[in-house]
């Protein structure tokens, strides 16, 4: 049997879905764009702890998603739910750093003892006052904050 020129006896020649030359997909542009969007979008809201990251991610898919439009008229459903994503996932960083950073603000007996906490771990594990080492400790830093913002 002869196997060019298609000659394979399994595939049936003259089926109506059987053709030499597969019909092309629709070839959007900006397909591919709107979907890394999309995807970066959605690492941007699964990092949100990372603090960094999502802002990273999250402006490179907004990027991406208006890039992806091109000259059409409409953005790709992909593209808005990237914009969408990852305007979710700063606004969920930002909420994060803010609260985080006024409940730290809030109440300085926190930081004071947050510090006293980490000059008795670094004791524990280096065997040596952390004053020794830098010359001041973390509690009378922590204790510095609390004074600037108060």
């Amino acid at each position: 049997m002869d196997y060019n020129n298609n000659n394979n006896p399994h595939t049936q020649q003259n089926s109506q879905y059987y053709s030499q030359n597969p019909r092309p997909g629709i070839n959007n542009p900006g397909q591919s764009m709107a979907t890394v969007a999309m995807v970066l979008g959605l690492a941007s809201v699964f990092c949100i702890f990372t603090v960094y990251l999502p802002m990273i991610f999250a402006s490179i898919a907004i990027i991406l998603a208006v890039l992806s439009k091109g000259y059409g008229k409409k953005m790709l459903t992909t593209a808005k739910i990237g914009i969408s994503t990852a305007v979710g996932g700063l606004a969920m960083v930002i909420a994060l750093v803010v609260s985080v950073f006024s409940l730290l603000m809030s109440n300085g007996d926190v930081l004071i003892n947050q510090g006293r906490m980490l000059d008795e771990q670094f004791e524990r594990q280096t065997g040596q006052k952390l004053e020794d080492v830098f010359g001041r400790s973390y509690e009378d830093i922590m204790r510095d904050y609390v004074e600037l913002f108060q």
